[in-house]
């Protein structure tokens, strides 16, 4: 395969690396929130356990398979992308299997840990990072491509998953989903996958290096290659981290009681799906744009837009009474939530550079995966302590309109720090 695109170098191979890094991005499903909140129901039921105890297990497992990012990353670094994504795809085949046997609270916290650990965490991480690996100053663009393809399936995974709960039920649905992902994703990662474009002779983008400049000038906008704890003191790195730790939390806080909180909110579990459904795609005709700004817009501008739509979102959230205000809502996040990924996938090689990518994305996966551990439990637990989810809301709010205050100060460092 190498000899091959060494010997065809008119077509830029970035373009298939995006494409399989898009697919392994949807194949993530079975760990995201987006996927598993369509079981929450199923397991209520079928373990007999309280939204407390089941957002309690998703919360613990969730925060402790946020631990290992950073040393997920650091093992791309180290050994490359293609075979630590071989490894984290068949383990996450495995844990998919696993969960269709879950018989208590306890089982169940195993699965979420392995879930979150190999899906949301590792695959996902592992993805995201591949574009970084083969584009730069379209960097922007190819991440609005895999934020469309991640959106179309946040938009059919709904109602396909929901169909096969109600097909066969969810103890086999789980086992099915697993053994698509391998299937998918292990074929690509064995005969396609190639870990940077300098392995086949070719540069970041498809652009022919010029003479007399050295690589690391061209890998990046700075022109610097951040080391982990170099990024670490700077005061952008610590800003945008605890955003994405704000967002993560709750967004998957929202996203992980959906069934409950919009049936609370007067609609039916169908209509929900629908609504869910909605997100996804709104999300996916959105995320182009965003990508397109990204490359052509101050970063930090961009997010400080992103922050006061999702607040506004939010509040919207509060007045949703029926159908066709959570389709309006389901509209707007969709496409501030675009932008918001639009924005931070290329933040990271933009600030940073891509020599240490594994370990700072992993570090920042490890925020992420902790924020989205907290928020559903948050939101579960004031629940059942107030009967609303509208306490919860509020709170969120609040953490939000934080951020967009400090956004603003999050500036791309000019100098590594000594």
């Amino acid at each position: 395969m190498k000899k091959i695109i060494h010997q065809n170098r008119k077509f830029f191979y970035g373009w298939v690396m995006l494409a399989i890094a898009t697919i392994g991005g949807i194949m993530t499903m079975p760990g995201q929130t987006a996927g598993v909140s369509l079981f929450t129901p199923s397991f209520e039921t079928a373990l007999n356990l309280t939204r407390t105890q089941q957002t309690g297990a998703y919360a613990l497992g969730t925060f402790l398979a946020s631990l290992v990012m950073t040393y997920v990353g650091a093992q791309m670094d180290r050994f490359g992308i293609k075979r630590i994504m071989g490894i984290v795809t068949v383990i996450f085949g495995l844990v998919c299997v696993y969960t269709g046997f879950v018989s208590g609270f306890w089982t169940l916290f195993i699965a979420f840990l392995f879930l979150r650990m190999f899906g949301q965490g590792a695959l996902s991480l592992l993805s995201s990072n591949t574009a970084a690996m083969w584009f730069d100053k379209n960097l922007g663009f190819a991440n609005g491509v895999m934020g469309v393809g991640f959106s179309l399936a946040s938009a059919g995974a709904p109602p396909l998953i929901f169909w096969l709960i109600n097909l066969v039920g969810w103890r086999l649905t789980y086992p099915i989903l697993g053994g698509i992902v391998v299937a998918v994703m292990l074929p690509l990662i064995l005969f396609l996958y190639i870990n940077r474009p300098e392995e086949v002779g070719q540069q970041l983008d498809g652009i022919p290096a010029a003479p007399n400049l050295d690589t690391a000038s061209q890998e990046t906008f700075t022109g610097l290659q951040f080391t982990l704890p170099q990024a670490m003191r700077t005061p952008a790195y610590w800003i945008i981290a605890a955003m994405m730790f704000a967002v993560s939390m709750i967004g998957t806080a929202v996203a992980f009681n959906s069934l409950f909180l919009f049936v609370e909110l007067g609609l039916t579990e169908a209509q929900t799906v629908s609504v869910l459904a909605m997100v996804g795609l709104t999300g996916a005709i959105a995320q182009l744009p965003a990508g397109w700004l990204a490359d052509r817009l101050p970063l930090r501008w961009l997010i400080v837009v992103s922050m006061v739509g999702q607040t506004a979102a939010l509040i919207l959230l509060l007045f949703v009474g029926s159908i066709e205000l959570a389709t309006i809502y389901a509209i707007f996040y969709g496409i501030v939530g675009s932008l918001y990924n639009g924005v931070v996938g290329p933040l990271w090689a933009r600030y940073f550079g891509r020599e240490h990518l594994g370990k700072i994305r992993g570090s920042i996966f490890t925020a992420q995966v902790a924020g989205s551990s907290l928020g559903p439990f948050v939101m579960g637990a004031l629940f059942d302590l107030t009967g609303s989810y509208t306490p919860s809301i509020t709170l969120f709010i609040g953490i939000y309109a934080v951020f967009v205050l400090l956004t603003p100060f999050a500036k791309r460092p000019e100098v590594t720090l000594e």
